[in-house]
């Protein structure tokens, strides 16, 4: 599996729109997801034609939340690949599963976990606030789990392992932590190193460097630093 960080909130190579924005090319197999729209379709174009990530041929997408750095790229997405099934959030189909729509996307509504293709699962709604949903990779060496912000916590990561029965392998994505009390980052970090243990962590979006610098220090996670531009080989 190789995932391309179209999108978050720093580049890693010259020349890519780095904002407060998400998304995330995946290849599996001979099947290609786009985890995250991004926050306006400028960003999403531009750094796709950088990138060399053909977007015209992406199979599904996943809006993981109704933020609008999860979802703003939508008109990029709908020139590139227009009839692209796109799974959003519970809850929202009458405001952006209508604009979806209305640009020839199709948009389902994720109200229980949703098998896209083998081994590929989007989970069922968690709430925040809002309601989020995480994209899920049931892979040979354990689960590899994508989430856009985390909103409600790790609890929904310790959900989504018991659901499976097997271990989080690998976490990936924004963790809402960037303006979070000292306190709560400390919990979050003892927490994702005792209840969740993963093999690898790829901080991203909102996490901050402060969760980075706090998991860094117990030696007990591979902590990957990753930005737009960067590619992860699992």
């Amino acid at each position: 599996m190789k995932i391309t960080i179209l999108s978050s909130d720093k580049a890693g190579k010259p020349g890519l729109v780095a904002k407060h924005s998400f998304s995330l090319y995946i290849e599996r197999n001979s099947e290609s997801y786009l985890f995250g729209l991004g926050v306006e379709p400028s960003v999403l174009e531009v750094n796709a034609r950088i990138l060399e990530a053909p977007l015209d041929i992406v199979d599904y997408a996943i809006v993981s939340h109704e933020h609008t750095p999860h979802y703003g790229g939508y008109r990029y997405l709908s020139q590139e690949a227009p009839y692209t099934t796109v799974y959003i959030p519970f809850g929202s189909m009458e405001s952006l599963g209508n604009t979806l729509r209305s640009y020839g996307l199709r948009p389902v509504e994720v109200v229980k976990w949703t098998l896209i293709n083998e081994g590929v699962y989007v989970s069922k709604p968690y709430y925040g606030p809002p309601y989020e949903h995480l994209l899920v990779f049931n892979e040979p060496k354990g689960l590899v789990v994508l989430t856009g912000c985390l909103h409600p916590g790790i609890d929904a990561l310790l959900d989504i392992s018991k659901a499976f029965n097997r271990r989080i392998h690998g976490l990936i994505g924004g963790f809402h932590l960037y303006n979070a009390p000292k306190d709560s980052i400390k919990v979050f970090a003892s927490r994702i190193i005792d209840e969740v243990k993963p093999e690898f962590i790829v901080p991203l979006h909102c996490s901050g460097g402060r969760v980075i610098e706090l998991l860094k220090r117990t030696g007990e996670v591979d902590v990957i630093e990753a930005g737009t531009g960067d590619v992860l080989t699992i």
